[in-house]
């Protein structure tokens, strides 16, 4: 609710009292590192282990995905983890199709996978995230990832506040480059869950209804090429075809050049 808030006070402020450009730099600075976090750091490597690193780089990947106010991380990474294992079957906490084992309508459907799924209680095993509960360090930032995420609250007021000196300017920083910018990859990270088991090409036979998207694929960094992301799960590149661009394997495959990530996995094409 506070995003949806802070998204319409944004409109409004703006507005009556203009939209400094330090502030549609944080909505993009911000979101699109905190975003990275999110692709990167929960789903690709902790998620999927696609690829290995320093712990270093797994606390700074962490930190910016609990910058992004998308729930605690041990909580995504669970939930997605179960979706892989149920996908558009009785089980996926998020399935366009089917809830509690009967089948949805069309815009029932769309609405749970979009975003009406977080309104109900979500139960996930523990043996589901036992290989990150091992590790006390990364415990202890899911421990504390609400205040991790005010601090990606705090960073765009702070500059705001640094770049125009008033107290408007940090307000209209903390709306613009904190909710707003986590109200709109929020509904781009539902996207993911609604758009993409419903619309797109399904190139590969993966026994449910993910789809490729090329609209979602841009939005959300990659990570609409869903059905090829279901086909090779282990991957970290989504984007299998020139013509399906994919940042996040970008920002990947610029980590590994330079040795910050190693033992990257790539798909196993069939020739």
């Amino acid at each position: 609710m506070t995003p949806i808030i802070g998204t319409i006070a944004t409109i409004v402020l703006a507005i009556l009292y203009g939209l400094p450009a330090h502030a549609v730099v944080s909505f993009f600075l911000v979101g699109g590192t905190t975003a990275l976090g999110v692709t990167v750091g929960f789903h690709r490597l902790f998620t999927h282990r696609s690829f290995a690193t320093s712990k270093f780089v797994e606390w700074t990947l962490m930190v910016l995905g609990c910058m992004a106010g998308q729930s605690a991380p041990f909580f995504w990474i669970a939930t997605h983890r179960t979706h892989h294992q149920h996908s558009d079957e009785d089980g996926d906490p998020h399935s366009p199709h089917v809830r509690e084992g009967l089948p949805l309508g069309f815009w029932r459907g769309f609405w749970h996978a979009h975003s009406g799924w977080v309104l109900t209680e979500v139960q996930y095993s523990a043996d589901s995230i036992s290989d990150l509960n091992r590790r006390p360090d990364l415990v202890w930032i899911n421990r504390h990832w609400v205040v991790w995420y005010l601090v990606g609250l705090g960073i765009p007021a702070a500059i705001g506040f640094l770049v125009g000196g008033t107290l408007y300017d940090a307000l209209i920083g903390l709306l613009c480059g904190g909710l707003l910018r986590q109200f709109v990859a929020l509904q781009v990270t539902f996207a993911v869950n609604s758009i993409t088991h419903i619309w797109g090409a399904q190139p590969f036979q993966t026994g449910d209804q993910s789809r490729n998207n090329f609209l979602v694929g841009l939005l959300a960094l990659g990570e609409g090429w869903h059905n090829n992301h279901h086909a090779f799960p282990y991957s970290a590149c989504h984007g299998l075809h020139w013509y399906q661009p994919d940042v996040t394997w970008c920002l990947i495959w610029a980590l590994e050049r330079v040795g910050l990530v190693w033992q990257v996995k790539r798909p196993r094409l069939r020739q």
